[in-house]
C-alpha cells in the first residue's frame, strides 16, 4: 500500500513530455523527438554552401597603372596649415589680448561714399602715410618723396606698428563688383632697401579702419598681409599664419594686391570673390581670400568688399624702403 502510494507517475517526467506528443508510445516518441536535425551542423553548412572560387576568382583584380602617380610632381601642393607660432618673431599674448579689447571698443567704419575727386586721387596712387601715435613711433620716419613715393626709416629697437594711408584704395560703396558689374584691383609696391637682422622685418596688406595701432596687418579682423620674416600670410589670424613664400630681403620689390570679382550662384544671383596675391622677382603668389573660412579668428570679416579697404604696412626692429603707389591700372 505504502509502494503503491509512492510509485511514479505513468509516463515521462513533465520535462520530457513537454516536448513529445501525448501518445501512449512515450518512449518511441522520446527518441524521435530528440534527435539530432538533419544536415550537417551550421558551422560546416557556411564553409560548404558557398561556391567555390577559380584561383583567377581568389584575389582582387590586378591593379592598373593609373591606379598609382609615379611622379609626385603632378600633384596638387597641399593646403597651408594655420600655425600657432611663427618660427621667427612672435608678439605676447597680453599685446593680443589688448588688441581684441581694442577691436572691441572701437568698431569698423561703414563704407563711405567719396566725392568725384577724392576717388579720383586714390585711382592715382595720391595717398598720405599716416603717422603712428607718438609712444609707437619714437625711433620713425617717414619722407614723402614724389606724390607717389614715400620713404620709411626705423631704428633697431621700433616695437610693432602699423602704417595706412589716409584714403581706402578700395571703396565698398563705389568699387563693388556686385554694383559695377566689373573686377576691381588694388595694389602698390615696396623696395627693400634694409633690414638690420633677424629680429626687424616688414608686413605688406591691406586693412579696414580703425586697426590697432600697435599691431601688424592681417593678425585682426578685416585685414590681410604677407609677412617678411617668416613669409607667411594672415588672414585676420593673430597666431602663427599660414607658409606662403620665402622671407623678405633686402634689394628686392615686392607688390601686394587685392582683386575682387564675381562668381556666380544659382538663380541668376551671384556673390563676391576676393583674390589676394603678391608678386616678386616676376613670379605671383595668390590666395583666395573666400577659403579661409576655417581661420580660428574672425573668418574673413571685412575682406569679401563690404569694408573701405587701405593699403596697411607693418614694421618692427631696424628696416629702410620705399612704398611706391602706382595709379590704377
Amino acid at each position: 500500500m505504502t509502494d503503491q502510494h509512492y510509485a511514479p507517475p505513468p509516463g515521462p517526467p513533465p520535462s520530457y513530455r513537454q516536448h513529445a506528443p501525448t501518445t501512449n508510445n512515450a518512449k518511441a516518441n522520446n527518441n524521435s523527438d530528440f534527435a539530432p536535425p538533419p544536415g550537417p551542423p551550421p558551422s560546416h553548412r557556411q564553409h560548404n554552401d558557398i561556391p567555390s572560387q577559380s584561383p583567377t576568382e581568389a584575389n582582387p583584380p590586378p591593379y592598373q597603372n593609373w591606379m598609382t602617380i609615379e611622379d609626385t610632381s603632378l600633384l596638387p601642393p597641399p593646403p597651408a596649415l594655420p600655425e600657432d607660432t611663427s618660427p621667427t618673431n612672435n608678439a605676447s599674448y597680453d599685446s593680443a589680448a589688448q588688441a581684441h579689447t581694442w577691436c572691441t571698443s572701437h568698431p569698423l567704419y561703414t563704407p563711405s561714399t567719396p566725392s568725384a575727386d577724392i576717388h579720383a586721387l586714390a585711382q592715382k596712387g595720391h595717398f598720405i602715410l599716416d603717422q603712428p601715435p607718438p609712444p609707437l613711433a619714437k625711433s620713425f620716419t617717414l619722407t614723402q618723396t614724389t606724390a607717389t613715393k614715400w620713404h620709411i626709416r626705423t631704428h633697431s629697437s621700433q616695437s610693432d606698428v602699423i602704417i595706412l594711408t589716409n584714403l581706402p584704395s578700395y571703396f565698398a560703396a563705389t568699387d563693388h563688383p556686385l554694383t559695377t558689374h566689373r573686377p576691381f584691383q588694388i595694389s602698390y609696391t615696396i623696395h627693400i632697401k634694409r633690414i638690420a637682422n633677424a629680429n626687424s622685418g616688414i608686413a605688406i596688406g591691406f586693412a579696414a579702419k580703425p586697426y590697432p595701432p600697435f599691431r601688424l596687418p592681417g593678425w585682426h579682423r578685416a585685414s590681410l598681409a604677407v609677412h617678411g620674416d617668416d613669409g607667411r600670410r594672415f588672414t585676420n589670424d593673430p597666431w602663427g599664419g599660414r607658409e606662403f613664400v620665402d622671407a623678405f630681403k633686402p634689394g628686392q620689390s615686392i607688390t601686394m594686391g587685392m582683386t575682387f570679382t564675381t562668381t556666380p550662384l544659382a538663380a541668376n544671383a551671384s556673390t563676391i570673390k576676393t583674390t589676394a596675391w603678391l608678386t616678386r622677382n616676376g613670379r605671383t603668389d595668390e590666395w583666395q581670400v573666400d577659403e579661409q573660412r576655417d581661420q580660428r579668428d574672425e573668418g574673413v570679416e571685412g575682406l569679401m568688399g563690404e569694408a573701405d579697404l587701405y593699403p596697411a604696412i607693418g614694421v618692427f626692429g631696424g628696416v629702410e624702403f620705399e612704398v611706391e603707389f602706382r595709379p590704377k591700372g
